[in-house]
């Protein structure tokens, strides 16, 4: 992260533009993404990074370290609200509440300090960023536009309409309530359920199926079946005990950020975001079966 974010500074200030080391750049000087998809998944990259950086603040003994962090930490909440991405703004401050529930819940000194610095990091994300401030006052034009006019062809309403559709996926007759469309067959699928109800001249012409949501794309391929054994996997990794403190913070990091951002896209499409998923599940795995092993030695 610390180098992905030395070369979006760049891109920011201009000092880097088109390709950097012979690599292409995907962002711009007023979307500052490095080399990752898009700004969705640089944004949860920087979300989950800067959760992690704060806990060594509050944890590392060595003082010259604790500065480091704390230097860390401000430049990636400064870069996670320079780029346009609301998925990491949102599951940084989602993330944020519940892990100050669950490690701060019987101090409430602590807990009202987190809210205040939360709100404070917000609004001066709000008064001086002019994306941040755009793209809220963009999303609540859009949500307007929904309400009264019925209007889904705007980036909140092609979200919304994620949850608008779900009786339209559940009364096709490809879908089967048990094990879904298929995932090879539910992009073509979704895509006419889009067109058939907003029109071929609307914004999903375009979308080729691609539903804003990983639950209910999960639901509309795989059906109960494959949203019940997702979900089993979900809470079993949620609720295996680990001992150590700063591996348990990490797992509640990462799995509350994939979470809360699979509500506004499908994550696991992604292809930076299933080798992130990889790589932490792995994690978590090998440190309780190596618990369970030492369990049975004993």
């Amino acid at each position: 992260m610390f180098i992905n974010e030395l070369i979006s500074y760049g891109i920011y200030f201009e000092f880097i533009k088109d390709k950097f080391l012979g690599f292409d750049i995907v962002g711009h000087k007023s979307n500052p993404v490095p080399f990752l998809t898009s700004h969705i998944e640089y944004t949860l990259f920087l979300s989950l990074s800067i959760l992690m950086s704060l806990f060594g603040i509050f944890k590392v003994n060595n003082k010259i370290l604790k500065v480091i962090l704390l230097v860390f930490s401000i430049t990636m909440i400064t870069n996670l609200f320079l780029t346009i991405g609301r998925t990491g703004q949102f599951t940084l401050f989602i993330t944020s509440l519940f892990l100050v529930g669950i490690y701060f819940r019987r101090n409430w000194k602590y807990i009202v300090f987190s809210l205040i610095t939360l709100g404070c990091i917000f609004i001066l994300a709000f008064n001086f960023s002019s994306n941040v401030n755009t793209r809220l006052t963009q999303g609540y034009s859009d949500i307007k536009k929904v309400i009264k006019e019925k209007d889904y062809n705007t980036s909140w309403g092609i979200r919304l309409s994620s949850y608008i559709i779900i009786p339209d996926i559940i009364k096709n007759e490809e879908f089967n309530v048990f094990f879904g469309m298929g995932y090879c067959e539910v992009d073509k699928i979704i895509q006419k359920i889009h067109i058939d109800k907003f029109g071929k001249d609307s914004s999903f012409s375009g979308t080729f199926g691609h539903l804003h949501n990983t639950y209910i794309t999960i639901f509309a391929g795989l059906g109960f079946v494959g949203l019940f054994i997702f979900l089993m996997l979900w809470y079993y990794l949620f609720t295996i005990k680990i001992d150590d403190y700063y591996l348990n913070y990490i797992r509640y990091s990462f799995l509350f950020v994939v979470t809360f951002g699979g509500l506004s896209s499908n994550l696991f499409w992604q292809r930076e975001v299933m080798l992130l998923s990889a790589i932490f599940i792995s994690i978590i795995i090998c440190l309780t079966t190596k618990n369970d092993k030492e369990e049975i030695n004993a």
